[in-house]
C-alpha cells in the first residue's frame, strides 16, 4: 500500500467515525428543527373595575325556606312577616274576668352576622300578604312594599341565640274582640348599622333543642289561675329590598337568593399576537366582615355585548370559594379569545350557579342564603411565544 493510499483510507475512516457521532434530526431528514420558544409569567394583573348586576329576573319565593332573614348589609334591607293564629283558648272571645298579662313572640337565631349591631322594630302589616307571594315585579325589578304601622310600646330584644318581641296585650285583645283569626307582625331593622339575623322559620328541620320555631306566647289568668298559651306561626316569610338602588355598582358581590353576580374588568398588558395562554388563574380575597357564607359555588362567564344586549357564555365548571385568600384555575380559552381578537374584553362575570344559563329555574331561593364580597381580585397569566425559525 502506497503512502497516498493509506492517507486516503485514514481520512475516509475518520470522516465516517465523525458522521456517526452527529445528533440526528428527530424530525427526519429534510425538516428544520425549532427551539421551544419562550414562556412568560406575567406579574399579577390588578382589577381595573368591578360592578354588580342582578343575575335573574324570575320572582323569588321565600315562604318555603327554613329561615327568616332580618337585617341590612351591602345595600340590601331584609324584613320578615309573621302570622299567628289566635290561641284556641281565646278564639271564642275574651271570657269575663280573663286578664291577658303578657304577649310575646319568641324567635330562635340560627346564625348571625354582627349581632351586636342588631336593633329591630315591630310593626303591624296594614296590607294583605301571603307566605308564597313574590315580592318583586319581574319586569321592573322593583320590590313590593308591605304597608305597616309601628306597634306602640312594642319592645324587641336581640340576644346571641334568641329574639324576643314583647307586644302590648291590646294587640291580641283587639284581634279577639274584632273576631280576627290571627295576629300579624312585621320585623325590620331600626337604624342604619349593618347586621344580619338568620332565624329559624316554621319549615326548619335541623333545630337546636333550645331554639323555638317562631311562636306567640300569651300569659293570661282567670282569677288566681295563671295559664300560658303558645301557638307557632301559621305563615312566615321574608323579602329583600335594595336600599338606595342596591349594592354600590363598583362592589364585587355575589348573592344567592337575591340573585346578584359581579363583572370583573382587567386591562391586559401587551401580549404579542400569536402567543398561547398556557395558564389563567383568578386570585381572590374575601371581605369577611361584609360576607356571609362558609363556602360558595360560583361559575365564570365571558360576555358579548351587542346592541345593548349582553350574552353570557360559561367558561368554567363550578368553582368552590372558601373563606380565605385563594387562587382558582380558569379556562384559559377566554383569555386566548381576548388577545386573539375573537372576543372583545368585556371582563369576567362571576355568578352563583345556574342563574344566567337559561336553564329552568325554581322560584325558591337556596336553603341557606349566602353572599360574599370580593376585594383585591387579581389575574395571573402565563403565556408562551412560538419558537423562532
Amino acid at each position: 500500500m502506497t503512502r497516498k493510499q493509506f492517507l486516503l483510507i485514514f481520512l475516509l475512516v475518520t470522516c465516517l467515525a465523525g458522521c456517526n457521532t452527529e445528533k440526528r434530526n428527530p424530525l427526519g431528514e429534510g425538516f428544520v428543527g425549532r427551539d421551544p420558544g419562550n414562556t412568560v409569567a406575567l406579574p399579577a394583573i390588578p382589577l381595573k373595575s368591578a360592578r354588580s348586576f342582578q343575575s335573574l329576573i324570575e320572582p323569588t319565593v321565600m315562604g318555603e325556606q327554613e329561615e327568616l332573614l332580618i337585617g341590612q348589609m351591602n345595600g340590601f334591607l331584609l324584613r320578615s312577616l309573621l302570622r299567628f293564629n289566635v290561641p284556641d283558648e281565646l278564639s271564642g272571645g275574651v271570657p269575663p274576668g280573663l286578664t291577658i298579662d303578657s304577649l310575646r313572640v319568641n324567635l330562635g337565631i340560627r346564625s348571625a352576622r354582627l349581632v351586636e349591631n342588631a336593633s329591630l322594630i315591630a310593626l303591624r302589616p296594614d296590607s294583605p300578604w301571603e307566605e308564597l307571594q313574590t315580592y318583586v315585579d319581574t319586569i321592573s325589578l322593583v320590590e313590593t312594599e308591605v304597608l305597616a304601622t309601628p306597634i306602640p310600646d312594642a319592645v324587641v330584644q336581640v340576644f346571641d341565640d334568641l329574639v324576643r318581641v314583647d307586644l302590648p296585650v291590646a294587640l291580641l285583645k283587639d284581634a279577639v274582640d274584632a273576631g280576627d283569626s290571627s295576629v300579624e307582625i312585621l320585623l325590620q331593622p331600626d337604624g342604619e348599622a349593618p347586621f344580619l339575623l338568620d332565624i329559624f322559620a316554621r319549615e326548619a328541620t335541623d333545630i337546636r333543642a333550645d331554639a323555638p320555631i317562631p311562636e306567640l306566647e300569651a300569659v293570661y289568668r282567670v282569677g288566681d289561675v295563671i295559664e300560658r298559651a303558645v301557638v307557632q306561626t301559621d305563615a312566615d316569610t321574608y323579602w329583600s329590598a335594595r336600599v338606595n338602588g342596591g349594592p354600590p355598582e363598583d362592589l364585587a358581590i355575589l348573592v344567592e337568593g337575591f340573585f346578584y353576580g359581579s363583572v370583573l374588568n382587567f386591562d391586559l398588558p401587551n401580549i404579542p399576537q400569536g402567543a398561547t395562554i398556557n395558564s389563567a388563574k383568578l386570585q381572590l380575597d374575601i371581605d369577611l366582615d361584609r360576607s356571609y357564607f362558609s363556602s360558595f359555588p360560583i361559575e365564570i362567564y365571558g360576555l358579548r355585548i351587542a346592541e345593548g344586549d349582553t350574552v353570557f357564555t360559561r367558561f368554567n365548571e363550578r368553582l368552590l370559594i372558601e373563606p380565605a385568600t385563594a387562587t382558582y384555575t380558569m379556562n384559559q380559552t377566554l383569555i386566548q379569545a381576548w388577545i386573539s381578537g375573537v372576543r372583545a374584553n368585556h371582563g369576567l362575570a362571576l355568578s352563583p350557579l345556574n342563574l344566567i344559563t337559561g336553564f329552568p329555574l325554581p322560584l325558591s331561593s337556596p336553603s341557606l342564603i349566602r353572599w360574599l364580597v370580593l376585594k383585591d381580585a387579581r389575574l395571573n397569566l402565563i403565556y408562551s411565544l412560538p419558537p423562532e425559525l
